[in-house]
């Protein structure tokens, strides 16, 4: 029997827009620190702001995440 993969919804409510550009906003303003950080030798803080930074826009991204990831995982069956 074949997976059906779930439909693609749109996420459009107010709740995910704000949460979506708070995300890419804390992401963007972790990027800055994180090349502050390295131009002042702080390599350890700058790594770990650098971490801090992808998951902040993985979070802002995570529907595009979401739909690709069902979609590799309807190609795959």
């Amino acid at each position: 029997m074949k997976h059906k993969p779930p439909p693609r919804r749109r996420h459009r409510s107010s709740g995910e827009l704000i949460s979506t550009l708070t995300f890419l906003g804390v992401g963007l303003a972790f990027a800055g620190e994180t090349k502050v950080l390295l131009a002042g030798g702080q390599r350890l803080q700058a790594l770990a702001m650098g971490l801090f930074c992808v998951l902040c826009l993985a979070g802002a991204a995570r529907f595009h995440i979401h739909n690709l990831w069902h979609f590799i995982q309807s190609r795959r069956r």
